[in-house]
């Protein structure tokens, strides 16, 4: 890899511009309407915004790079990207849940479980299941650092199956090797 640190900056300024538009995001719908963030359409709008900034990112490294953009110098631009600005938007949730605002870790439980009720009971489930379910929701801090730690750690790997399959559309194949 002749010009690793231009591409590895370049990696990492796009995780940080990922994380500060994950954040602003994340503010905007807090301020204006924090139901929204319990709506699964919401969830598809952030999913395509994190795969369009990491394909920009995956973009602007490969012209950064001088020599060969192998398929693992792709990866390696998407994970950075990925893992920094998904951290600092985990970061800003655990902030704003358990320090700033409690009491909107509240409202967004009480609305899951809310919908966790109404969807149970359109399927069909039994009461006893529905309460089971609920006093399971209820008993765990889903914001608490742990808990955010781990769907911090299950969303890197469901982005980096994603990233795999990225990578190889910007890969360049090493031609140098025999």
């Amino acid at each position: 890899m002749q010009n690793s640190p231009s591409f590895k900056s370049t990696a990492s300024t796009y995780g940080l511009t990922l994380g500060i538009i994950l954040v602003l995001f994340f503010i905007l719908i807090y301020t204006f309407n924090l139901e929204l963030i319990t709506k699964w359409w919401l969830k598809l709008v952030e999913f395509f915004l994190i795969i369009v900034i990491a394909l920009v990112g995956m973009s602007k490294c490969k012209k950064a790079f001088n020599g060969t953009f192998t398929y693992k110098y792709s990866f390696t631009s998407y994970f950075i990207i990925i893992v920094i600005g998904l951290s600092i938007y985990t970061l800003s949730s655990y902030l704003l849940f358990n320090f700033i605002d409690p009491d909107a870790a509240q409202y967004v439980l009480d609305e899951t479980i809310r919908m966790t009720r109404n969807m149970m009971e359109g399927f069909g489930a039994p009461e006893s299941e529905i309460d089971k379910a609920i006093a399971k929701m209820e008993s765990e801090n889903q914001f608490s650092l742990s808990n955010q730690i781990m769907g911090l750690a299950i969303t890197l790997i469901f982005y980096s199956v994603i990233g795999l399959l990225l990578a190889l559309i910007y890969r360049e194949k090493d031609t140098t090797a025999a």
